[in-house]
């Protein structure tokens, strides 16, 4: 077991998260960085010990990584993630590690101690470059929030206040990538009267069929397009099959279960859209507890009172269809068929994200809703 890291001086302390007991205080570490933002949505404690619990998800058993919480005075105020992805340095062998689930008090020498820890950790393991933030890989939680600090942030987005961008950039990172997310009104949105109209002159238009993906064999279904569609993506790396079926699980707690969709083409799987009623506005106000009442309020708001705002993370098409008539007409069938389900769900607003910053046909269909740009999220990187 790793033991506690003390900074010289005594005035930040540093301890691993080794056991599930260790997992309440990153959490905190949470709340103490941000619990003030207005926009900010506590994350929920048992998703917490869910996915943070040591060697429990199948990403945490598949790689090596390493959860920490800096402590000043016995208190948590920082916290930070390390890990070696080895679905990434297969496909690129670059030598990069990523860090992930950020959070801190802005306060130098806390920042100082968390990146020290997690780059001494990711060189023991050969590595020589550090990439982020991904809580915990690039199919998770990406980037950190640089633009649209004025609206709340949606299910399984970060946010981030201004001075993380500028610790980030004191600690030497610099920054390689955008991505974007979109928002639109359901109610004014024509998109759907707009792709039946052109689906009805399709000469295509039979062979292409959207269903709700369902049954023992739905979660490989879903990974494989998933993985496939983007293989070709900046970063992308692929999800095994074992993490597919634990995320998936994760999922049918909050998501209804026809809001995974899959678009067939003459039988053959060939889209896919996920879409999520907004986690973050039904827990804003639970200070992620959900006891002893938490559990019922949270339920009432996404099964009866239900939430204003629903999110699509996942949109895309497999790699052989891009470009085509096919994949275009399948992406905007998917997109239009959400948007009738979160209207008839009675949701006002839709968000689309993460999209690459340069995915230009993806990001077209989404302007078309109509959607506007609403946040930007960066990922960062540095030399170790």
């Amino acid at each position: 077991m790793a033991s506690a890291t003390r900074v010289p001086g005594g005035a930040v302390e540093i301890r691993p998260v080794a056991t599930r007991a260790d997992v309440k205080p990153f959490w905190r570490a949470a709340l103490k960085a941000q619990g003030h933002e207005p926009n900010y949505a506590p994350p929920l404690l048992k998703e917490t010990y869910d996915v943070l619990t040591p060697r429990v998800t199948p990403f945490a058993r598949e790689n090596e990584g390493q959860a920490w919480v800096a402590f000043r005075g016995g208190e948590p105020v920082g916290r930070i993630y390390a890990v070696k992805h080895n679905a990434h340095l297969a496909k690129y062998h670059d030598a990069t590690g990523h860090f992930g689930f950020l959070e801190a008090v802005d306060d130098d020498p806390v920042w100082d101690a968390l990146f020290a820890v997690a780059a001494d950790f990711l060189r023991s393991h050969g590595l020589s470059r550090v990439t982020g933030p991904f809580s915990a890989s690039v199919n998770h939680e990406c980037g950190l929030l640089v633009e649209g600090y004025e609206t709340p942030s949606t299910t399984h987005t970060n946010f981030a206040p201004p001075y993380y961008a500028r610790q980030l950039a004191r600690l030497g990172f610099r920054p390689i990538k955008d991505i974007v997310g979109y928002e639109g009104s359901i109610a004014e949105s024509q998109l759907p009267s707009r792709v039946a109209a052109v689906r009805a002159r399709w000469s295509g238009s039979d062979d292409l069929k959207l269903r709700r993906a369902q049954g023992p064999n739905a979660a490989r279904e879903l990974n494989e397009v998933y993985n496939d569609a983007w293989s070709v993506n900046w970063g992308s790396a692929p999800v095994s099959y074992e993490e597919a079926k634990f995320l998936a699980e994760l999922a049918q707690q909050i998501v209804p279960p026809d809001w995974t969709t899959l678009a067939d083409w003459r039988g053959e799987p060939i889209g896919v859209l996920c879409m999520a009623p907004d986690l973050n506005e039904a827990v804003h106000d639970l200070g992620g507890k959900l006891m002893p009442f938490g559990w019922a309020k949270l339920i009432w708001r996404l099964k009866v009172s239900g939430v204003s705002r629903v999110r699509v993370p996942i949109i895309g098409v497999r790699r052989a269809w891009r470009g085509t008539r096919v994949g275009a007409m399948a992406a905007a069938v998917l997109l239009a068929d959400a948007i009738e389900k979160a209207r008839k769900a009675g949701c006002r607003r839709l968000e689309v994200s993460w999209m690459l910053e340069d995915n230009r046909s993806i990001l077209n269909l989404v302007r078309s809703m109509p959607a506007e740009k609403t946040k930007v999220w960066r990922i960062f990187e540095k030399e170790i």
